[in-house]
């Protein structure tokens, strides 16, 4: 299986003072100048990405209810085809 690697290309214009900074930081960390711009934009926009919802709010609701009667021991355990057919069977 092929994976296709899209990317995107920008011209960005630096000062020659902070191009010289940012290569210098980019240096110390052992990162080439590119690599360290998608880490600081990569961090910047982390917090946003892991506050986007995963699920919607009826599904969020579900699973919530789910996760407390597993905890109140409000499930049915089904290990075999068998067990599973027979409990479809007389639901």
């Amino acid at each position: 299986m092929q994976t296709q690697t899209k990317s995107v290309q920008k011209l960005i214009t630096f000062s020659p003072q902070l191009y010289q900074l940012v290569l210098n930081k980019a240096k110390r960390l052992g990162l080439s100048f590119a690599e360290f711009l998608r880490l600081v934009a990569v961090n910047e926009v982390k917090k946003e990405v892991e506050e986007i919802p995963m699920v919607d709010e009826e599904t969020e609701k579900r699973i919530g209810e789910s996760l407390k009667a597993y905890k109140e021991g409000r499930f049915k355990s089904l290990k075999t085809n068998k067990e599973i057919d027979d409990y479809f069977k007389n639901l």
